[in-house]
């Protein structure tokens, strides 16, 4: 014979199932969400920045013409040279400001690495080291030590993706793009 207290046991184990279960599919539904949320953003990234104006910027800031920060100083910096540079700001910071902002969105776990990686991995690597006497000029004269470091995170972090996809060779000998870089992003890994 089954007793009350031995029914009402089963009731409360069924209960509390019917919870775990709920929960369980509650905490699914929201990392599949998350997971969804990510990607999205990620993806809606990625397509700017494959955008032909950005890659624009990105081609114009790479073949500027400098051989030292006080020479992109008076060529470039719009409060030093009015007349030519105010194109070249508006490209530049657009570049920086939006590696800036994805280094900050990919450090605090907002988009997806991987997909920021198959997209543009070698870009802000490049970006980064073809600017870094620029930006390192800049940090010490009047914006700070601390000024672009999630674009830094973003290019280091890049940089640690794609060596460990082959981006590099061994001993760096092999003249792959990656290897060029190796001086930027070895340099202050070793430190």
């Amino acid at each position: 014979m089954v007793s009350f207290q031995d029914v009402q046991t089963a009731y409360y184990l069924i209960a509390a199932t019917g919870v775990l279960v709920a929960a369980i599919y509650y905490i699914q539904n929201m990392r599949n969400a998350e997971r969804s949320r990510k990607t999205q953003l990620s993806t809606n990234i990625t397509e700017k920045l494959g955008s032909k104006e950005f890659l624009r910027d990105f081609i114009e800031l790479s073949n500027m013409d400098w051989r030292d920060p006080e020479a992109f100083a008076k060529k470039y910096d719009s409060s030093l040279n009015t007349e030519t540079s105010n194109d070249s700001f508006a490209q530049r910071w657009h570049l920086w400001a939006t590696y800036e902002n994805l280094g900050y969105l990919m450090r605090n776990g907002l988009v997806d690495d991987e997909i920021v990686y198959n997209s543009q991995g070698v870009h802000p690597m490049i970006a980064w080291a073809r600017c870094l006497p620029v930006l390192e000029y800049y940090r010490r004269k009047e914006l700070g030590s601390r000024y672009f470091e999630n674009f830094e995170y973003l290019a280091r972090r890049m940089w640690e993706m794609g060596k460990a996809r082959g981006l590099t060779s061994p001993g760096f000998r092999n003249g792959l793009i990656g290897d060029s870089l190796k001086d930027v992003f070895e340099s202050k890994l070793t430190t």
